[in-house]
């Protein structure tokens, strides 16, 4: 029998004997007599010992087979060469290349075999395991880390668990989003803003206080045990509020939008690119609007455009002295061709470009506040906001919802807005695409003191209507909220397995909690149940979904320090 055959019938062997045990132990084989889940995992243990052992010897037996091996090889290759006809050499190389495959074939075996046995070892809880990741089998959401104590599978960050089995993590890991030498002056972070790059990173925006209302970028990589974080880039020499950014479609570009002044500032668009360090190089700013005072919302189109949604005020026309409010949506290109002019940055000369408006278009007549928008398509968003009526005497649209499409190279708003509660005082608010022209609108009630989650939809003829009226999922205020789902724009079936991640406050007060939900077939958040809370108070949060499918969550304190907080979602 060859090894590779007794290497295959061992590892069966195991196998069935371990999963008799575990089948005992679960009631499933009566035949079997119960043994405790202790004395299970020491028989396992020491049948995993026993057979990494056995495939230790094979392998040094091996090492020695191979010396004799390799002189046979040249005594096999020096007669093939001194054949005295074609057909002879050509049935020498046959019998010689079955020889070579049959041997890698031992040796994949073999190797197979070895993790097998390291990975069972990890599984039972011994210590020693495997020499390298190479001979390590880690499970889903997990990872090898290697050491000098050797391989050891591990889970993400996010996740808890053997590495083996890693499920979403009980309790947040709140790490320091800026780490400062020991002496040097602490940011005081406000107006926070991430945005999901698509090599499994994050942007990051954030005004610093304690720099004079300065506003920095940084960029941020996922990998297995954390995040690995670029220098800080300065955004403007002006102070900035508010400012909010998307990944465009064009590899390495950015969008940035902000305001110069808490109050009766401009609005700025402005591009930026990133380069293979992750350093960041800014256009020419485009001031957009006057009078600036609320956080914009920003979003990534087709072909390197963005919208801009904004509350836009301006002098009025009719009446001297008096202002006009709407709600407005800017339509813009971020160039990305070289037709401006050469001027000078830093110590280099390069290309800068303004953006290019191609339209504004108002979806509210009157003035908004607390916009929240989310794409549902490549070319279809939502927009959630609260607008403030003009007259004392006009019915309250504190919870609002616009959808607008964009159709060629023009915004059109195709559904009237919707109100979805008659009760003032509706604050902190989060939209998310749940797949197939539905979303979830989750908003605070400060009058009621609850969080409310409604789910609406996009119709085939271009009507909002409500798949599930608007529940109570949160009692307590609550000053904040993020709303993250993994349903991908354009994806018109949502497949099984999709989340929907809420991090909000209420009953802990100024602390803030995970809730994770499923989303059913018909795009409805279904099983929800909370999984973790910040153990710190929360001022301000943001948050979106990384290409592992990780939640990047972004707090923080009262005290104006940044947190960040990677979260698993998958089971």
């Amino acid at each position: 029998m060859r090894i590779q055959d007794t290497v295959v019938n061992l590892g069966r062997s195991l196998v069935t004997f371990c999963l008799l045990h575990v089948a005992a132990g679960l009631d499933i084989v009566h035949v079997l007599h119960r043994t405790s889940s202790a004395s299970s995992a020491n028989v396992v243990s020491d049948v995993a010992g026993r057979f990494a052992s056995l495939v230790q010897q094979l392998h040094t037996r091996d090492a020695e087979q191979s010396l004799l091996d390799a002189a046979d090889a040249a005594r096999q290759r020096s007669t093939i060469q001194r054949a005295q006809s074609m057909q002879d050499k050509a049935l020498l190389e046959d019998a010689y290349q079955i020889q070579e495959e049959s041997r890698m074939e031992e040796e994949n075996a073999q190797g197979m075999a070895a993790s097998f046995a390291a990975t069972l070892q990890q599984f039972s809880g011994q210590r020693e395991g495997a020499n390298s990741c190479t001979g390590l089998t880690c499970g889903g959401n997990g990872y090898c880390d290697e050491s000098q104590e050797g391989a050891r599978c591990r889970c993400k960050a996010g996740y808890e668990g053997t590495g083996l089995v890693c499920n979403p993590a009980s309790a947040f890991v709140e790490r320091p989003l800026i780490s400062g030498s020991p002496g040097t002056k602490q940011p005081e972070v406000a107006d926070l803003y991430v945005t999901s790059l698509r090599d499994n990173g994050v942007a990051v925006v954030f005004r610093d206080i304690s720099r004079q209302n300065s506003g920095f970028l940084v960029i941020g990589l996922a990998q297995d045990s954390g995040m690995r974080w670029s220098a800080p880039s300065l955004l403007s020499q002006s102070a900035v509020f508010g400012p909010v950014l998307a990944e465009l479609e064009a590899p390495n570009r950015l969008a940035i939008a902000f305001r110069t002044a808490d109050r009766g500032g401009d609005g700025v668009l402005v591009g930026a690119r990133r380069d293979a360090d992750n350093r960041i190089t800014l256009g020419a700013p485009r001031v957009f609007a006057h009078y600036q005072a609320q956080t914009m919302a920003l979003l990534a189109l087709p072909q390197s455009r963005v919208v801009v949604l904004f509350s836009e005020h301006q002098p009025s026309k009719a009446a001297s002295g008096k202002m006009e409010h709407f709600g407005t949506s800017l339509l813009a290109e971020i160039m990305d061709e070289r037709s401006g002019q050469m001027v000078a940055w830093s110590d280099r000369r390069m290309w800068l470009f303004a953006p290019r408006v191609l339209g504004k278009y108002h979806f509210a007549q009157t003035r908004v506040s607390r916009l929240s928008a989310a794409p549902l398509s490549s070319k279809t968003f939502a927009i959630a906001y609260r607008e403030l009526p003009d007259k004392a005497d006009s019915p309250s649209r504190e919870a609002s919802v616009a959808l607008a499409e964009l159709w060629g190279s023009e915004l059109v708003f195709t559904t009237k807005p919707m109100s979805l509660e008659p009760r003032e005082q509706i604050w902190a608010r989060s939209v998310a695409g749940l797949g197939d022209g539905a979303f979830a609108y989750t908003y605070h009630s400060g009058k009621e003191e609850v969080t409310k989650q409604v789910v609406l939809r996009l119709n085939a003829a271009h009507r909002l209507e409500v798949l599930q009226e608007p529940r109570v999922i949160a009692s307590g205020f609550s000053p904040f909220v993020s709303t993250v789902s993994t349903v991908q724009r354009d994806e018109a079936q949502p497949a099984q397995g999709h989340r929907l991640f809420t991090f909000l406050g209420g009953d802990q007060g100024a602390k803030g909690r995970g809730r994770l939900c499923g989303v059913n077939e018909q795009g409805l958040p279904d099983h929800c149940q909370d999984v973790g809370s910040s153990e710190k108070e929360v001022l301000a949060v943001a948050a979106t979904l990384l290409s592992d499918q990780r939640v990047f969550l972004l707090t923080s304190s009262a005290s104006g320090v940044p947190y960040y907080t990677l979260v698993g979602l998958a089971p």
